[in-house]
């Protein structure tokens, strides 16, 4: 691999929900890591969980984000604070269609979905009965499956979406 793969491999990004409650930390492309303030699990339900994971997920993504371009501005040793503008038609038809891309990702038990339309707008659902079917590192394991593979999900995506308008050039 090359440095900037490298790099983006060995990233690591840490947010919280604004009161503290749950805590992320996403390491390399797609490994999440969850934890939870002393007692908060054992108190909280599906529906304030699926709230603050969707925030979460949010404010993690452009955690993620700025440390990406942070990186590949040491990689290449200028200053990149985002995308090149589009320079054609082309451009600006993949862009719009990444930006509406759907990714999906569930547990291995099909309890949590997670969604998220352009990595922008992010939609959690927890089944319910699952709190309490499931101890607080159970269900950090099963929500960080579900956003690997949420993830996962929209790099393939993306992949494909790249193909679709790109692939076939010089051919």
């Amino acid at each position: 691999m090359g440095e900037l793969a490298d790099r983006i491999d060995a990233m690591r990004v840490r947010a919280s929900t604004p009161d503290g409650a749950v805590t992320g930390e996403l390491h390399g492309r797609t490994r999440l890591t969850l934890t939870f303030l002393p007692g908060w699990y054992d108190l909280c339900d599906e529906s304030d969980l699926e709230r603050r994971l969707a925030t979460l997920a949010n404010l993690l993504w452009v955690a993620r984000t700025r440390e990406y371009w942070r990186t590949f501005s040491d990689v290449a040793g200028e200053t990149v604070t985002g995308e090149d503008p589009p320079i054609s038609a082309r451009d600006l038809d993949w862009r719009q269609e990444r930006d509406e891309l759907v990714a999906r990702g569930y547990s291995p038990d099909g309890r949590i979905a997670v969604k998220s339309v352009g990595m922008r707008q992010w939609e959690v659902h927890i089944s319910p009965g699952t709190v309490r079917a499931l101890s607080e590192q159970e269900f950090a394991e099963a929500a960080a499956q579900a956003a690997g593979e949420l993830i996962n999900d929209q790099f393939t995506k993306i992949a494909a979406l790249s193909n679709k308008y790109y692939g076939h050039e010089g051919v």
